[in-house]
């Protein structure tokens, strides 16, 4: 039973002020339930309905959609990409129908692909044309890095990619493959892991793309047998069953580079590194930053706050028909193939930490980090790809323009940079002889003695670097 209190009013002035008193209580009731909605029923994250350009009309291209049913003319809109997700969080299944990959690629359509279709159909990047009759692994070299840049802010450095550069194979190539694979027998997770399975789909199209690349590029040493169920690698006279061989295994035992594979997260819109197998890593590894953000990744560069939003920006749509390549550099004292805090409590970046007086400019190593950034087409990752390349420093002393430009970059470049890419020791013996091969180069008139110093019009290289490969090359 209700009372009504003791006001001192009459009865129908009391029944008044709860009429009152209930339309107060409906309104903030109100009021909070609208509260509440609003901050359960929040606006997606800024990259959710992002994505990148669809490459699924290039299905009409490959014989086996010759007969185009009508589910693939029809438009797959943003809200459908993201309601309708193939998960990166959970190994998926691909006997759903209707499920999408970032680039509109539904699961019906990956499972009418099968093996091997024509990837350059279905990223818009033209296949690799294949090495010369006069090509020679025994001799073969990679080519001269040079980037370093000046006069410019500090940025992702993108240059144009090189559809016959993906893979770069040389001399080394047979040493460098042994080196690998006891790197992993040491370090195991360190280096390589291959998800929970969320990146399956992606490992399968990844190691297929760069099984065709091969094939392609160099034909007298790789192929395909068994309708793509086997590969043959000649080189190291093996043969893979592709069946039955997990991908990432497959180029861990057959490329001698590195490779990370970034999922976009079906929540958030960002990318998460889910697989990787990388040897290179220099005062770091690849396990310390499994299924991170591309952001967290980067925290250890210079100037990576701030950058980050617009590489977020930049990766959410970036397309599976401009693959973009950079390279990075630095100045070692060793050859370091893999280094790790985690791994050596002693760990050191310099071979001279504890005499860097016995340092001289012979012990100096140009170290590039040559990487190609790309979409893959059919499962929208994004994978990075590297390789570490050293060179003696003293190799740079014939090169035009090469000394002056670095010289200028170890003396002028801001100071948080350059000690990012070299030691205290390494740059001051660096930079004396930068100096003497530098002024040579003017009075030799390799030089005009009016150039201003900035980046090269060829960079990544230099002057004349392509005579320079062929003479080194035996050509």
């Amino acid at each position: 039973m209700f009372f009504l209190p003791n006001t001192g009013l009459s009865m129908a002035s009391n029944w008044a002020l709860l009429a009152v008193v209930a339309a107060v209580l409906a309104a903030a009731s109100i009021f909070l339930t609208y509260r509440v909605s609003r901050k359960t029923i929040l606006p997606p994250p800024p990259h959710a309905l992002v994505f990148p350009p669809s490459r699924r009309h290039a299905l009409a291209s490959l014989p086996q959609f010759e007969k185009a049913t009508p589910q693939q003319h029809e438009t797959i809109t943003p809200a459908m990409l993201r309601a309708q997700a193939l998960t990166t969080k959970a190994k998926p299944d691909l006997r759903v129908d209707g499920l999408y990959t970032p680039t509109g690629f539904a699961t019906q359509d990956i499972r009418a692909l099968g093996r091997f279709p024509d990837y350059a159909v279905l990223a818009g990047v033209r296949h690799p044309e294949p090495v010369g009759p006069g090509w020679d692994i025994a001799r073969a070299v990679f080519r001269p890095y040079r980037p370093f840049r000046w006069g410019y802010h500090q940025h992702m450095a993108l240059m144009k990619y090189e559809p016959d550069w993906w893979v770069e194979l040389e001399r080394n190539y047979t040493k460098t493959m042994a080196a690998r694979q006891a790197l992993l027998q040491t370090h195991g997770d360190r280096i390589f892991f291959a998800g929970s399975g969320a990146a399956d789909l992606a490992a399968r199209e990844l190691m297929e793309m760069l099984l065709q690349f091969l094939c392609r590029r160099y034909p007298a040493h790789f192929r395909l047998e068994r309708g793509g169920e086997v590969f043959v690698n000649c080189l190291l006279d093996t043969v893979t069953d592709l069946v039955s061989t997990p991908p990432l295994r497959v180029l861990f035992e057959n490329v001698p580079e590195d490779y990370a594979i970034m999922l976009r997260n079906e929540d958030d819109g960002l990318y998460y590194l889910r697989a990787a197998m990388v040897c290179s890593s220099v005062g770091w590894d690849i396990a310390q930053h499994r299924d991170s953000p591309l952001r967290a990744i980067h925290t250890h560069v210079p100037d990576a706050g701030r950058m980050a939003m617009s590489m977020d920006r930049w990766f959410s749509r970036l397309a599976t028909d401009a693959p973009v390549s950079r390279c990075s550099w630095s100045l070692e004292d060793w050859e370091a193939m893999f280094t790790s805090p985690e791994v050596d409590a002693g760990w050191t970046r310099s071979a001279f930490a504890g005499r860097p007086d016995a340092l001289n400019v012979g012990d100096i190593r140009l170290r590039c980090d040559a990487q190609t950034l790309r979409r893959l087409p059919v499962s929208g990752a994004v994978v990075f790809n590297f390789k570490a390349v050293f060179t003696p420093l003293i190799e740079l002393r014939g090169e035009p323009f090469v000394p002056a430009l670095l010289h200028r970059v170890l003396r002028d470049g801001k100071a948080d940079l350059i000690g990012y890419k070299c030691v205290d020791n390494v740059r001051h013996v660096a930079m004396e002889a930068l100096e003497m091969w530098a002024a040579e180069q003017a009075e030799q008139g390799i030089v005009p003695p009016d150039w201003e110093v900035g980046t090269l019009d060829e960079s990544p290289f230099f002057p004349g670097w392509r005579e320079k490969l062929r003479r080194q090359q035996g050509f």
